[in-house]
């Protein structure tokens, strides 16, 4: 489990539209499935735990992509203080 492997894994996915849409394929009403993140990132080389995601895409001081925006005008990426494994936001 790594941070640094989730990092790895959010600077492959950002570069790569066909990563982008397996991401995608992973989020549902709003939450993203981290558990299963994880397991697509193993999937690439990535291993990391999906706490581990959680963390890195909560980051504060991280600037987002323009996928990873997309994701936050959809509700999906979680604030910090709101961050449980497929918690919807609001809920």
């Amino acid at each position: 489990m790594s941070i640094q492997a989730a990092q790895a894994f959010r600077q492959q996915t950002n570069a790569s539209p066909a990563l982008q849409a397996e991401v995608l394929g992973h989020v549902s009403n709003g939450t993203i499935d981290y558990a299963a993140l994880a397991e697509l990132g193993r999937k690439h080389g990535h291993v990391f735990s999906a706490e581990d995601a959680v963390a890195v895409l909560s980051a504060p001081s991280d600037e987002l992509s323009d996928f990873e925006m997309e994701l936050v005008s959809g509700g999906a990426i979680i604030p910090p203080q709101y961050a449980k494994r497929d918690r919807p936001m609001g809920g």
